[in-house]
């Protein structure tokens, strides 16, 4: 789970305590606006500049309901791709489809991040259907906004916000980039059964 500090009080001052998120509720008092199921690992250069300078990466999205779980899934450089996911994306429009590698994310090792959901969690499986892949920078979205003064003391020093950050259009925005080679949607054949 992410962590917020600096979390508004109903009096307006802010709570200084470090809290991590417990539950996916987006207007959970005790978190950050829409803070929700964020997890990190300490896997380095998987963001920003640093991934960009490894030639970028795959990232894998897991949502499987009945498991319980979400997991993500971070390869950078792209030499670390496991097989199964490289054999995956190579036969992908293969024209037999029988000659189609199916993902099996039990063989990509441990994930980047994994998000437990169901029941006892919390954050109840029933919160994700008719999902949609949004590709968005949110640079001063509600978690990164308001710990820039946190995250960033210099440049929160300079500018004042992360909003004026990104207005002045400084030259750390040169890496600021989607290269999107690819997009793969895969179903379990079951799924495809279930009602919208």
């Amino acid at each position: 789970w992410d962590t917020a500090v600096g979390v508004p009080k109903k009096n307006g001052d802010l709570d200084m305590t470090v809290r991590e998120a417990t539950d996916c509720y987006v207007y959970d008092p005790h978190q950050w606006l829409n803070q929700g199921c964020v997890a990190m690992s300490d896997q380095e250069g998987s963001i920003g500049e640093p991934l960009n300078k490894k030639g970028g990466g795959i990232f894998a999205l897991e949502w499987d309901p009945i498991n319980k779980h979400m997991s993500s899934f971070a390869f950078t450089p792209h030499t670390s791709v496991p097989e199964n996911l490289r054999d995956t994306i190579r036969t992908a429009s293969h024209s037999d489809i029988s000659k189609r590698v199916k993902p099996d994310p039990r063989l990509w090792g441990l994930p980047y991040a994994y998000f437990p959901i169901g029941e006892a969690t919390q954050c109840s499986s029933d919160h994700f259907r008719n999902m949609h892949i949004i590709f968005n920078m949110a640079l001063c979205g509600s978690v990164a906004g308001n710990r820039f003064f946190k995250d960033c003391p210099e440049l929160n020093k300079k500018y004042g916000s992360c909003d004026n950050y990104v207005k002045a259009n400084t030259p750390e925005m040169d890496e600021v980039y989607w290269k999107i080679r690819g997009l793969y949607v895969y179903e379990r054949e079951w799924e495809r059964s279930w009602p919208n």
